[in-house]
């Protein structure tokens, strides 16, 4: 009996062992088409070559996404300062917003100033500028104002398109000097 079950073990390793081999063979190489006989050394053609590749252009630059604006006009228009004024300082608020910080401006106790900003690049695809206003007061904390606007495309395209920002200064006293009287 031993004998006849090693040889039944053998007949079905080697059976198994041909149709894997078959089944693997009828996947190929990959080649569909039969080979071409060979060609003699007179008429031999070259072997077929990768396509040749153009040189970069470097003219050609991706779109920029947003805009650049010369210059902008800032008028600020404070409201509750004291006799003696404040000290306004104009930086971006976030990074889709690229220039120069303003140098700090004194503005008198009327509240009215103009600040002009000047080579503003406008990162985002919304054209958004975002500013961040500090305002410095004698005996109060600086307090720190955001404002925005979007440069459209006439705005893009203007030479010096106008902003007008108002601000109430006492809206952010947190000193508590700020009595409230009821009756």
């Amino acid at each position: 009996m031993r004998v006849r079950s090693w040889m039944a073990t053998l007949a079905l390793i080697g059976g198994s062992t041909l149709l894997i081999g078959r089944g693997l063979s009828a996947q190929g190489t990959g080649e569909t088409a039969p080979s071409k006989p060979k060609a003699s050394v007179k008429g031999a053609e070259k072997p077929p070559t990768a396509p040749e590749r153009r040189p970069r252009d470097d003219s050609v630059t991706p779109k920029t996404v947003g805009a650049k604006l010369p210059k902008v006009h800032l008028r600020l228009a404070i409201a509750g300062l004291g006799t003696e004024g404040c000290d306004v300082e104009i930086k971006p608020a976030n990074r889709s917003v690229k220039f120069r910080p303003a140098p700090i401006v004194h503005v008198k106790s009327d509240g009215h100033a103009t600040i002009e900003l000047r080579d503003i690049e406008l990162r985002g695809a919304d054209k958004t500028c975002l500013l961040a206003i500090t305002v410095r007061q004698s005996g109060q904390e600086p307090q720190t104002i955001y404002r925005g606007f979007m440069a459209s495309a006439t705005t893009a395209g203007a030479s010096t398109p106008d902003f007008n920002c108002f601000i109430n200064s006492r809206l952010a006293d947190t000193s508590g000097s700020r009595t409230t009287v009821r009756k």
